[in-house]
């Protein structure tokens, strides 16, 4: 979290809103445990699995404490944030490209597409075909939004 390239940028009004919630939570404790985390964390709207809690936690617990205090957490709301608004971008920008409103795109739409955009991204034929193997993950010829997603994100 903290070596992110880019960071999101929250308001005034967001900081203290999360720190009400933070504050909430931890009472007269000052920190957050890896349960109270995910209990804080589906309060704000984000449903993580255990594991995804857990490795949250190691990663923003700079001091190795185990727990997490506002400094720590505020990072970690900001970066799902981040996450959260890059998926609502993709998400309309797979609408767009779903043209006929089926929920998918095929392999071969999506084929033209990265064809398309091979010199933007410098992608060589061979790229685009292991791209296309890749995001096809159940190898039905069609590209559902969370393979979109996948694709779109990955690095």
């Amino acid at each position: 979290m903290a070596g992110d390239e880019e960071t999101f940028e929250m308001t005034e009004e967001q900081i203290t809103v999360v720190r009400d919630v933070f504050d909430n939570y931890v009472g007269e404790d000052v920190y957050l445990s890896v349960k109270k985390l995910g209990d804080i964390m589906k309060d704000l709207g984000y449903n993580l699995k255990k594991q995804q809690i857990r490795s949250l936690m190691e990663t923003c617990d700079a001091d190795g404490s185990g727990t997490l205090d506002f400094d720590e957490f505020l990072p970690l709301v900001a970066h799902e944030m981040k996450k959260k608004e890059d998926e609502k971008f993709y998400f309309n920008l797979f609408r767009i490209l779903d043209k006929k409103k089926r929920g998918w795109i095929g392999v071969n739409d999506m084929r033209y597409i990265l064809e398309g955009m091979s010199k933007e991204l410098e992608l060589t034929t061979e790229e685009i075909d292991d791209m296309i193997t890749d995001i096809d993950e159940d190898g039905n010829g069609q590209v559902s939004f969370q393979e979109f997603l996948t694709l779109m994100t990955s690095e």
